[in-house]
């Protein structure tokens, strides 16, 4: 499959709408050892001045600024986008109570469709692993980006989910998950984005997210793995029919040993232009 088809594929698929988003979401927002939630600290990391305007790519849902509604400036201007009409259109609704000037706009992230130097503010948040042509979104972005603006951009780790790669390979025998997982890794982590970054941005640094999964429910970690199911397309890392199987396997073991213990490894790029 190529890469274009492969973004067609999440397009139709993974990111139809918001359901298989949705089941991730709440496996970290529900297990989460840290208190404070992602959608918060992701906002702090944010440069805060009077009448920016701000280009969020992959929007999903809308979860940082329905989180972080009451916080937004009053003067700033947010372009909310995605290139999923599903989810965008989830996220319309999700912050229809948001008092704050957002624009909503289907956007793909390798052709934004606005002028040189048009934003103070250009947020990825978990996307740039996804896109085909990571090198031409990243010009795309810097263009788009004025001259003393950011960039920001949250990924994941190599140690992300170590655990849970072990549990799910006992279970189903193969690496179908590692599978998915690697793909994420290897396109664009925390380990190789200054890479990635360094030739568009002159400025580049590291914020980390300390956090872990506590997970005792096993009906939502079999939700979450459902949710793996095509985001890597073509790979399918549990099968429908053994869902029921694999909840009794995940309950079995946290009768055993307790709650199960999941590392994750997230943070954010900062770039400066």
């Amino acid at each position: 499959m190529s890469t274009l088809e492969n973004s067609q594929a999440l397009k139709q698929g993974q990111y139809a709408n918001a359901s298989r988003f949705n089941a991730r979401i709440q496996l970290h927002a529900r297990c989460a050892s840290n208190q404070y939630p992602w959608p918060l600290w992701v906002f702090d990391q944010l440069e805060k001045r009077p009448g920016m305007k701000i280009l969020e790519l992959g929007c999903g849902t809308g979860l940082l600024w329905q989180v972080n509604g009451t916080r937004i400036p009053a003067d700033w201007q947010i372009t909310v986008s995605d290139f999923s009409e599903g989810m965008l259109a989830e996220a319309q609704k999700n912050l229809q109570a948001v008092r704050a000037a957002l624009d909503f706009a289907v956007v793909d992230a390798q052709s934004i469709p606005h002028p040189d130097r048009s934003f103070d503010a250009v947020i990825a948040n978990h996307l740039l692993y996804h896109l085909p042509d990571l090198n031409r979104a990243l010009a795309e972005m810097a263009r788009v980006l004025k001259s003393g603006g950011s960039f920001y951009a949250s990924t994941i780790g190599m140690r992300n989910m170590l655990e849970m790669k072990e549990l799910v390979r006992e279970f189903t025998g193969n690496d179908n998950y590692q599978a998915v997982l690697g793909m994420v890794e290897s396109n664009f982590s925390l380990d190789n984005g200054a890479a990635h970054l360094g030739p568009h941005f002159p400025a580049v640094r590291i914020a980390r997210y300390e956090n872990s999964l506590v997970i005792n429910d096993p009906e939502l970690l079999t939700e979450y793995i459902l949710s793996c199911n095509d985001l890597r397309p073509g790979v399918v890392v549990l099968e429908a029919a053994r869902a029921e199987a694999f909840k009794q396997y995940a309950a079995g073991l946290i009768q055993a040993r307790g709650p199960l213990r999941i590392t994750t490894e997230s943070g954010m790029f900062i770039c400066g232009k």
